[in-house]
């Protein structure tokens, strides 16, 4: 159930925020609930608690991305849905493939629009790439 459950859920989401710059909570709430489930499943009752800590920290670490206007809510939901799937060793071996993801696809749009201040990019996209590229 897990990777090929994750990787459509990955996929969606990217495609959704690329196209309309917003991810669904529909979409959001499905992510988290089959997250723990598979966690449940494939890591037992430790692996959805790693899960569900590993979202609690992300939203801990990032809101201070979302109360600066850097990240929309949805962004952050996602990151933390995805985060339940995972837990934190991919989750941590991600972020700098995220970063890296994040940097190409905000100078993209940056050269795109002319203007590096106003360029905001669909995390989505970066977030899956990094995780996808992290899974073992």
């Amino acid at each position: 159930m897990g990777r090929p459950v994750l990787f459509l859920f990955l996929v969606a989401a990217s495609l959704t925020d690329l196209k309309a710059r917003y991810i669904d909570n529909l979409h959001i709430i499905f992510g988290f609930i089959l997250g723990l489930a598979s966690a449940l499943l494939e890591r037992g009752v430790r692996g959805a608690a790693d899960g569900m800590l590993t979202a609690l920290a992300v939203f801990l670490l990032l809101y201070a991305f979302y109360a600066g206007g850097y990240l929309g809510a949805g962004d952050i939901k996602f990151i933390m849905a995805a985060a339940v799937y995972t837990g934190h060793e991919v989750m941590e071996r991600s972020l700098i493939p995220i970063t890296i993801f994040s940097i190409v696809l905000l100078m993209y749009y940056a050269v795109k629009s002319g203007r590096l201040r106003d360029a905001r990019i669909p995390m989505a996209l970066p977030v899956s790439m990094g995780i996808i590229l992290s899974l073992r």
